[in-house]
């Protein structure tokens, strides 16, 4: 148990062997560690066990009574506090049957507490508890389980706010696999299936262009600013035209295209979406698959889990704007993904969507990856080491591809970017602050200081590209950037002034332009270049603005 933080289970009943279970949870509990139970504590409390149950549960601020109540009839609802419960649904009228769980002490914080019917004697129950190392939340009182006809459950308890006090977490820095240089990650991915098929768009009917040529003519090319991971079968490679001819041709355009990549691995294709069919952040894909594989999950699904909406070629794949948004604010738990088949050319409804949500793509601010750019940026989150070295100063180390660390709830908080180590940048969004990190220091050191009290000092807010070996002067910096697209910037704590910024590949010139920082030390400036390649990038103020003699 060294490398854990703590222990999490849920169970509908009593595990098999619960003995066993109740006799090892209690020697982990007796450890430094956090231990929260979801649903069923997992063994059936009597008199010969009720003492064990008891020494587990005192960790999470509460103590069985081994008492149980069913029917509730004439149960009413004591105390719930809005921050933890009913986050995606309401307490049902019907109140589920439920132990009677006591409070420790005042040291215990309560979310949900039920009064007993007349008839037991208006007991305190205690479903819902945070305590000083740990969380509970008794079952039916933690989730709104699947029902028919729909079988989808949601959320009573707001995990967020649950998961974060219980595991003392709201402070800790997060690896995040969302955001880089301070945007949000976009992911485009193309799956063959449907590349050979005649397309039924009217202009491409009457030219004979298959559903493959249309892709190419109307979704990749005109998007030259994003990445596009194209899953291309060998099989479909060398054999997708009508002729060997036409397929060299189809293959060749695809290829010669800076912004398409050909994968060396695969996302594993899920339900992963949040909407007014799926409205619960359940429905949204973990990271990885469960399982020796450990296979990494699409972030959101493509298009064809939006199929059973309609006829194929229809419309409902217009629906995913509203995973976009939702996995956007109030939070940011996905990138923008749109992941697609090359049938999409073949109908003019999906092409139209698909269409639309590349062109929603190219106005926000957002930094394009690849497939397999994604997958080691979720490899650096389970590799990730996060060691505390101060009392709001933490390493970051052995992160790999992964470098961005997030801090929720930091409205108050801010990178003190004269103690930190191997920040590029510092970003707000909303109460959520997002830290880039430089590739090229293996151990980041991040200093947080309260809000406000900084001297000023040059770091990166966004960037569409991938920023790495920065150096800071005075009053200019040079670094490499990697990425699609041109290279939009946006830097703050800029002496004000005029920039000279150039851009150079390999020693040689490829850019150069003029720029102003305002009085408030933004600088912002687009560099009209492709870095699939590493370009180097480098700011020099020609013209400080002076402050007026008094």
């Amino acid at each position: 148990m060294e490398r854990y933080r703590g222990v999490i289970t849920w169970f509908a009943g009593p595990v098999a062997n619960s003995d066993a279970y109740l006799a090892w949870a209690n020697q982990v509990s007796r450890r430094n560690l956090r231990y929260v139970i979801l649903g069923d504590i997992g063994v059936a409390p009597d008199s010969a066990n009720l003492l064990a149950v008891n020494r587990l549960l005192s960790v999470l601020g509460i103590r069985h009574t081994g008492d149980y109540v069913a029917p509730t009839l004439g149960t009413r609802i004591a105390y719930k506090d809005a921050g933890l419960i009913e986050f995606e649904c309401s307490l049902d009228p019907v109140i589920p049957d439920y132990p009677v769980i006591a409070a420790n002490g005042p040291g215990t914080h309560v979310g949900l507490m039920l009064e007993t019917p007349p008839s037991d004697g208006r007991r305190s129950a205690v479903l819902v508890a945070l305590g000083a190392r740990g969380g509970y939340a008794a079952f039916g009182y933690e989730f709104c389980h699947q029902r028919p006809p729909l079988f989808q459950g949601r959320w009573l308890l707001n995990p967020f706010a649950f998961f974060g006090a219980a595991f003392d977490a709201n402070e800790q820095p997060v690896p995040d696999v969302t955001t880089a240089s301070g945007n949000r990650l976009f992911l485009g991915v193309l799956d063959n299936e449907g590349w050979t098929r005649s397309s039924k768009i009217e202009d491409a009917r009457d030219n004979s262009l298959t559903a493959g040529d249309v892709v190419l003519r109307d979704l990749i090319e005109p998007f030259d600013g994003f990445s596009t991971t194209v899953e291309l079968r060998e099989e479909a490679a060398t054999n997708f035209g009508r002729s060997a001819r036409q397929a060299q041709i189809l293959r060749e355009r695809l290829l010669a295209s800076s912004h398409v990549v050909l994968p060396q691995r695969r996302l594993r294709a899920t339900l992963s979406r949040f909407d007014a069919e799926y409205p619960s952040i359940s429905n949204l894909a973990p990271l990885s698959a469960a399982g020796p594989d450990e296979l990494i999950n699409m972030p959101i699904s493509d298009d064809s889990y939006y199929i059973k909406e309609g006829p194929i070629g229809q419309n409902g794949f217009v629906a995913l704007k509203e995973t976009l948004l939702n996995t956007e604010a109030p939070r940011r738990l996905k990138p923008f993904t749109v992941s697609y088949h090359a049938y999409a050319g073949e109908y003019p409804a999906l092409l139209r969507s698909v269409k639309d949500l590349l062109r929603e793509a190219n106005s926000g601010a957002l930094s394009p990856v690849s497939v397999d750019g994604y997958a080691a940026i979720v490899d650096g989150f389970f590799r990730t080491r996060i060691d505390r070295v101060g009392s709001a100063a933490w390493r970051i180390s052995n992160r790999g591809a992964l470098q961005t660390i997030r801090f929720d709830a930091a409205d108050d908080r801010e990178v003190d970017l004269d103690l930190s180590v191997g920040v590029v940048g510092q970003k707000r969004v909303g109460g959520t602050l997002y830290v880039a990190l430089d590739r090229a220091i293996e151990q980041a050191i991040v200093v947080l200081r309260p809000s406000g009290t900084s001297a000023r000092s040059l770091a990166l807010v966004e960037s569409r590209w991938f920023i790495s070996r920065l150096v800071k002067g005075s009053c200019a910096a040079r670094f490499e950037a990697r990425g699609y697209g041109n290279g939009s910037f946006l830097w703050s704590g800029a002496v004000p002034g005029h920039y000279a910024i150039k851009a150079s590949r390999a020693g040689e010139d490829i850019w150069q332009q003029t720029a102003d920082a305002d009085n408030a030390g933004n600088l912002k400036f687009v560099v009209p270049a492709s870095a699939t390649d590493a370009v180097e990038i480098k700011m020099n103020c020609v013209e400080p603005v002076r402050a007026p003699e008094q």
